[in-house]
């Protein structure tokens, strides 16, 4: 078991004030088969707002919360430590939605295509997983600045770059053609200055985490914050205000041993 010390933290700054901002933040780990988190510690700017805790559908915790008072800036934080195991997986059965796509990862012809020339003949769901994480990587250029978080698995595979969100998104999408229940899954990972996605596939009794950006299963270096069926299940920040504003975001994170 492996020890790390982890740090993640979110600065919007805006061109002119906002109020009644109401927000939902999944920046907080929980403790499963892999992971053990201590408690973690978090701070919200500004402060005097309302906040509370929650779980969302699919058993994510939640950091919720409105700050009524005009600010130009908003920020949050958590740290923490976690006790993380050598095991790539975890315990559960699959939910019956991780098995259909989802809108970020409805396939078209270019996912139809890239399928067919690739598909695994494996039995064993992990092998088959792996495979087509082994495909897409030999496929795909990793490259910033060409996606965003409205980007498919068909318009990101057909570009043939992106980030780990891309990456996850089209893995999501090759696997739930063949068959396969899988769930998309934001984390924090060593070496990376942002937060990091990859993802699960499921045999029917456990969930096997997979990174399709470094092909690779997951190890002791991955904390996970949260899951879903892709991206827009499980963004680490959300939310509302009233206000007419443009503004700028700031994300860091460590994890180190």
């Amino acid at each position: 078991m492996k020890k790390l010390n982890f740090e993640y933290s979110t600065e919007f700054e805006f061109s002119s004030p906002i109020s009644s901002h109401s927000f939902t933040l999944r920046c907080l780990p929980l403790s499963d088969d892999r992971q053990i988190i201590s408690e973690p510690k978090y701070v919200i700017q500004p402060s005097g707002g309302v906040i509370w805790n929650s779980r969302d559908s699919f058993g994510n915790s939640l950091l919720c919360g409105r700050i009524e008072k005009p600010h130009g800036r908003f920020s949050f934080s958590v740290k923490g430590t976690a006790s993380i195991t050598s095991s790539y997986t975890v315990s559960g059965k699959a939910h019956p939605m991780y098995a259909y796509q989802s809108p970020l990862t409805h396939p078209g012809e270019a996912l139809t295509a890239f399928y067919e020339a690739h598909q695994p003949t494996e039995s064993n769901v992990l092998y088959r997983s792996l495979a087509l994480a082994d495909s897409l990587y030999e496929y795909m250029t990793y490259e910033k600045g060409v996606t965003d978080v409205h980007t498919t698995a068909e318009e990101a595979l057909s570009l043939g770059k992106g980030v780990c969100q891309d990456y996850a998104h089209i893995m999501l999408a090759l696997c739930r053609m063949g068959g396969i229940s899988c769930r998309y899954v934001a984390g924090l990972a060593c070496d990376e200055g942002e937060t990091h996605a990859w993802v699960e596939v499921n045999d029917g009794s456990r969930w096997y985490g997979i990174d399709p950006v470094n092909n690779c299963l997951i190890s002791t270096h991955y904390l996970k914050l949260c899951h879903g069926r892709d991206y827009a299940d499980c963004p680490i920040e959300s939310g509302c205000y009233v206000g007419i504003t443009e503004s700028r975001q700031t994300v860091k994170s460590q994890i180190v041993q």
